[in-house]
């Protein structure tokens, strides 16, 4: 590739953002040079494949617009189903005192 088939892209860091930069590229043994080609490329690749149109990106909007189903909507003070007969020991359970009461 000659120098006439580059093309040149320039970003500016604050510098917390450099030095996690900068020591990624070190421990990876890159150039930062090197560090950033990677990290566009890979990102625009990583970009490319995500589908819009995927239920995981849609799943909201669609709740959104529908709304709940009824069946999703339960009040457990009102459900029959959520309450269940105890049938563990009946060991004497000590409960700490509430901090909020204290002066």
């Amino acid at each position: 590739m000659s120098s006439n088939d580059t093309k040149h892209v320039q970003t500016e860091l604050n510098e917390d953002d450099y030095e996690r930069f900068r020591e990624f590229a070190q421990e990876h043994g890159l150039s930062l040079k090197e560090a950033g080609h990677e990290a566009l490329i890979e990102w625009v690749e990583r970009q490319q494949h995500a589908d819009p149109t995927d239920r995981a990106f849609t799943v909201l909007d669609e709740l959104d617009a529908d709304g709940l189903p009824e069946s999703a909507e339960t009040d457990a003070r009102d459900a029959d189903d959520t309450v269940e007969e105890w049938h563990g020991s009946d060991e004497s359970l000590t409960l700490a005192e509430d901090p909020s009461a204290q002066s």
